[in-house]
Protein backbone atom coordinates (compact mmCIF):
# COMPACT_ATOMS: atom_id res chain seq x y z
CA UNK A 1 0.00 0.00 0.00
CA UNK A 2 1.52 3.29 -1.13
CA UNK A 3 1.29 6.21 1.41
CA UNK A 4 0.12 9.49 0.02
CA UNK A 5 2.94 12.04 -0.19
CA UNK A 6 1.86 14.92 1.78
CA UNK A 7 0.13 13.29 4.60
CA UNK A 8 2.95 13.76 7.07
CA UNK A 9 2.73 17.74 5.75
CA UNK A 10 -0.42 17.76 6.41
CA UNK A 11 -0.13 16.31 9.87
CA UNK A 12 2.78 18.69 10.76
CA UNK A 13 0.93 21.74 9.72
CA UNK A 14 -2.52 20.53 11.91
CA UNK A 15 -0.14 19.90 14.79
CA UNK A 16 1.61 23.29 14.24
CA UNK A 17 -1.94 25.42 14.18
CA UNK A 18 -3.59 23.20 16.86
CA UNK A 19 -0.72 24.30 18.87
CA UNK A 20 -0.59 27.82 18.29
CA UNK A 21 -4.24 28.22 18.42
CA UNK A 22 -4.34 26.51 21.94
CA UNK A 23 -1.43 28.81 22.86
CA UNK A 24 -3.64 32.23 21.89
CA UNK A 25 -6.66 30.73 23.79
CA UNK A 26 -4.75 29.17 27.07
CA UNK A 27 -3.37 33.46 26.91
CA UNK A 28 -6.77 34.88 26.41
CA UNK A 29 -9.34 33.09 28.67
CA UNK A 30 -7.85 33.79 31.75
CA UNK A 31 -7.66 37.60 30.90
CA UNK A 32 -10.70 37.63 29.63
CA UNK A 33 -13.12 37.35 32.63
CA UNK A 34 -10.63 39.99 34.54
CA UNK A 35 -12.07 43.33 35.40
CA UNK A 36 -8.73 45.27 35.17
CA UNK A 37 -10.89 48.64 34.94
CA UNK A 38 -9.82 49.43 31.89
CA UNK A 39 -12.09 49.00 29.07
CA UNK A 40 -10.51 48.05 25.75
CA UNK A 41 -10.05 50.52 23.13
CA UNK A 42 -11.30 50.36 20.03
CA UNK A 43 -8.17 49.42 18.17
CA UNK A 44 -7.41 46.69 20.86
CA UNK A 45 -11.21 44.92 19.67
CA UNK A 46 -10.18 45.35 16.16
CA UNK A 47 -6.69 43.75 16.90
CA UNK A 48 -8.48 40.69 18.82
CA UNK A 49 -11.34 40.95 16.42
CA UNK A 50 -8.38 39.69 13.56
CA UNK A 51 -6.36 37.85 15.46
CA UNK A 52 -9.76 35.60 16.20
CA UNK A 53 -10.46 35.45 12.46
CA UNK A 54 -7.01 34.66 11.66
CA UNK A 55 -7.39 31.40 14.56
CA UNK A 56 -10.46 30.64 12.73
CA UNK A 57 -8.73 30.70 9.73
CA UNK A 58 -5.80 27.94 10.52
CA UNK A 59 -9.06 26.10 12.11
CA UNK A 60 -10.47 25.72 8.72
CA UNK A 61 -7.28 25.24 6.92
CA UNK A 62 -7.81 21.59 8.34
CA UNK A 63 -10.71 20.60 6.37
CA UNK A 64 -9.96 22.92 3.41
CA UNK A 65 -6.62 24.42 2.97
CA UNK A 66 -6.92 26.72 0.37
CA UNK A 67 -9.45 28.64 1.94
CA UNK A 68 -8.34 28.57 5.79
CA UNK A 69 -4.71 29.09 4.67
CA UNK A 70 -6.12 32.06 2.56
CA UNK A 71 -7.81 33.70 5.41
CA UNK A 72 -5.01 32.92 8.06
CA UNK A 73 -2.55 34.70 5.72
CA UNK A 74 -4.94 37.91 5.31
CA UNK A 75 -5.52 38.29 8.89
CA UNK A 76 -2.17 38.05 9.39
CA UNK A 77 -1.64 40.83 6.99
CA UNK A 78 -4.43 42.89 8.20
CA UNK A 79 -2.72 42.91 11.73
CA UNK A 80 0.45 43.71 10.76
CA UNK A 81 -0.92 46.74 9.14
CA UNK A 82 -3.12 47.75 12.47
CA UNK A 83 -0.31 47.25 14.77
CA UNK A 84 3.38 46.91 12.76
CA UNK A 85 4.93 46.19 16.51
CA UNK A 86 3.66 42.06 15.72
CA UNK A 87 6.40 41.62 13.58
CA UNK A 88 8.75 42.00 16.40
CA UNK A 89 7.62 38.94 18.15
CA UNK A 90 9.07 34.99 17.26
CA UNK A 91 6.20 32.83 17.83
CA UNK A 92 3.78 34.86 15.43
CA UNK A 93 5.80 33.95 12.53
CA UNK A 94 4.37 30.68 12.87
CA UNK A 95 0.99 32.46 12.32
CA UNK A 96 1.95 32.95 8.81
CA UNK A 97 3.77 30.55 7.84
CA UNK A 98 1.28 27.54 8.79
CA UNK A 99 -1.33 29.57 6.51
CA UNK A 100 1.22 29.91 3.57
CA UNK A 101 2.16 26.15 4.13
CA UNK A 102 -1.60 25.10 3.70
CA UNK A 103 -1.50 26.94 0.78
CA UNK A 104 1.62 25.27 -0.92
CA UNK A 105 0.09 22.30 0.23
CA UNK A 106 -3.46 22.22 -1.52
CA UNK A 107 -1.35 23.47 -4.20
CA UNK A 108 1.14 20.59 -4.29
CA UNK A 109 -1.76 18.11 -3.57
CA UNK A 110 -3.84 19.37 -6.41
CA UNK A 111 -0.59 19.64 -9.26
CA UNK A 112 -0.11 15.87 -8.07
CA UNK A 113 -4.08 14.53 -8.28
CA UNK A 114 -3.97 16.52 -12.07
CA UNK A 115 -0.84 14.69 -12.99
CA UNK A 116 -2.63 11.29 -12.03
CA UNK A 117 -5.12 11.82 -13.92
Amino acid sequence: MRTKPYKVLRWILRGLSGLFIAFFLLMFIPDFGSESGNPLTANAILQLSVTGIGLIGLGLAWKWELIGGIIASAAFVMLAIINPSVLKGLIVVIWPLTGILFIVLWALCRKSTVKNR
